[in-house]
């Protein structure tokens, strides 16, 4: 049930969309906050968010819930710092030496 924007959504998957839906009244931060513990994207497969969900809900101490939201946003933010830092040699060469060439022609350090 709900909204199925994409074909994993339309295969069984849950989608934030239809997480979203199904929540409907419920404050929109904290949807958001429960999607993203348990999944770094915007699918994530029916049983792992079950097993996930029950393992929030059992949790009075909340730990559960912050130490999955904790991996799933430190694995993002990794994803991404990791792939600044393999694209930062090939940008940073190609622009300044770009930089370099356009701007101060002359100047004897850009040979």
């Amino acid at each position: 049930k709900g909204p199925k924007p994409n074909y994993l959504s339309e295969n069984g998957y849950l989608c934030f969309q239809s997480f979203e839906a199904a929540n409907k009244g419920c404050n929109p931060l904290t949807i958001r906050a429960v999607f993203d513990a348990m999944s770094t994207g915007d699918n994530v497969s029916p049983d792992v968010a079950q097993e996930n969900l029950d393992a929030f809900s059992s949790d009075a101490s909340l730990n559960a819930f912050k130490i999955a939201l904790l991996k799933t946003k430190l694995a993002g933010f990794s994803s991404i710092a990791f792939l600044l830092f393999l694209l930062g040699p090939i940008v940073g060469s190609t622009c300044l030496d770009a930089l370099a060439a356009g701007w101060f022609p002359d100047w004897p350090g850009t040979d």
